[in-house]
């Protein structure tokens, strides 16, 4: 069966059965509709990411059930490994946030473990300008310029 997901910015998208149960809330959605014609609302997941998840789901369509192996013990498979790779790290951020809100546990964990790998050996400088962090002085300059709640009373 096919099923049309529209998100959260108006897209829609079509995806069968097979692919969507990678989500258990679009595999949840999907079995409590009242028509195969209704489409699933997914209110928390913009366009461009949910192109990016109906992608893995579609690669994914067949896995079996999948126990999370968090931590070292994780091995991305080659696919994932080089889809993840290729994603910028607002597409990656935007991704986690989907696959949390979708309860997509196994794109979650490899997701997750991705940032882990860009993370892996790196100072704290390093993680500010991988991760678009401010440090503490930063955020004291940027402050001073930034226009503050106002006491006047009108």
């Amino acid at each position: 069966m096919v099923y049309t997901l529209i998100s959260s910015d108006g897209e829609e998208f079509r995806a069968d059965g097979h692919s969507i149960k990678q989500s258990k809330v679009l595999g949840l959605a999907a079995k409590n509709l009242e028509s195969a014609d209704t489409p699933i609302q997914v209110e928390k997941v913009k366009g461009d990411t949910m192109r990016r998840v109906l992608e893995w789901c579609e690669n994914h369509r067949d896995d079996g059930p999948y126990v999370s192996k968090c931590g070292p013990a994780l091995r991305l498979p080659h696919w994932d490994f080089r889809w993840l790779k290729d994603l910028d790290n607002q597409q990656l951020f935007d991704l986690i946030t989907a696959t949390n809100d979708l309860q997509m546990r196994q794109l979650m964990d490899y997701s997750c473990k991705t940032v882990a790998n860009m993370a892996k050996g790196k100072n704290p400088e390093q993680l500010r300008q991988i991760f678009g962090i401010m440090s503490d002085e930063e955020e004291a300059e940027l402050a001073l310029h930034e226009p503050g709640p106002s006491n006047a009373t009108h």
